[in-house]
């Protein structure tokens, strides 16, 4: 009988090309296992969708290092975490900083003895066109958003070779892949963020190193939504117009990007490297 059938007749896995799968009636007695004992990273975790993908990840059985330039942060988080039994380890860095990506995909090892995921979500927003936003303001962005990712991603892929592989997903943006209003230095620091997707995947395929990205739209319980909101001077007619542009007439969850997130991270996406995908209720369509 085919492996896979044999595994959803009732059985609890099945050994296919040297891996376990695992059969729905598996998962309900063993719990979460989608990443379990994975060593992951998250980066810009201690709010939005950095918070909620490393919760997911711990939950999902992974021992995660949070990362944040805000220690109090991620520290609040690896409290909350160890509350529920789960295993998150706080850690204080600077994604710009090169010293600090180092250590950070150092502390992995220390703590949990090698790297499989690292998510690259550290990211800001400065509004502005080409004209009126500065040179400060530009680097800073690309810094943050750009720099971030080759620095982390940099380290990690030292530590995955060691392991034999592994995954990187990296946060980009709707706007990394089409243009919007007065986002000139964050569409094109998340627009660097996509290619620099492909350039990853390609080169470090032959390791096992998978390399993809997400882009969300509009997503609720985020800092820079909830900032776009306080700047508007009719959040109400903002938040209107913002739903329009989405044909599915709302916006995202942070748990629908973190759902993509943990698909690309786990197992499951084993055959995918170079995927850049959009969670943007079909925004990117429009």
């Amino acid at each position: 009988m085919d492996p896979f059938l044999s595994a959803y007749r009732g059985g609890l896995e099945a050994e296919v090309w040297g891996r376990t799968f695992h059969s729905p009636a598996a998962l309900e007695i063993m719990g979460p296992v989608r990443l379990k004992d994975k060593a992951a990273i998250v980066t810009g975790a201690g709010s939005g969708i950095g918070k909620a993908t490393a919760l997911r990840f711990a939950r999902e059985g992974a021992r995660v290092i949070a990362a944040d330039i805000r220690g109090d942060s991620v520290a609040a988080l690896a409290e909350e975490a160890a509350a529920e039994g789960r295993t998150i380890a706080p850690f204080e860095a600077d994604v710009t900083r090169e010293a600090d990506a180092e250590r950070l995909a150092g502390a992995a090892v220390e703590r949990f003895g090698g790297l499989d995921i690292l998510v690259n979500n550290a990211g800001i927003v400065i509004h502005g066109t080409v004209a009126d936003t500065s040179e400060e303001d530009f680097q800073r962005t690309i810094d943050v958003n750009l720099k971030g990712v080759f620095l982390c991603s940099k380290y990690a892929v030292r530590q995955m070779r060691r392991r034999g592989g592994g995954s990187i997903v990296n946060v980009s943006s709707i706007n990394g892949i089409r243009g919007n209003h007065f986002h000139a230095a964050y569409c094109a620091s998340k627009g660097g963020v996509v290619s620099l997707t492909y350039a990853m995947a390609i080169d470090h395929a032959a390791e096992g190193i998978r390399v993809n990205c997400v882009c969300p739209a509009a997503t609720q319980e985020t800092g820079m939504v909830d900032l776009a909101f306080r700047k508007a001077e009719d959040p109400e007619a903002f938040r209107k117009m913002l739903v329009a542009k989405h044909p599915l007439g709302r916006l995202a969850t942070r748990e629908e990007v973190v759902a993509a997130i943990l698909f690309l991270a786990s197992d499951e996406a084993s055959f995918l490297t170079g995927v850049v995908l959009p969670v943007d209720g079909g925004r990117s369509i429009r």
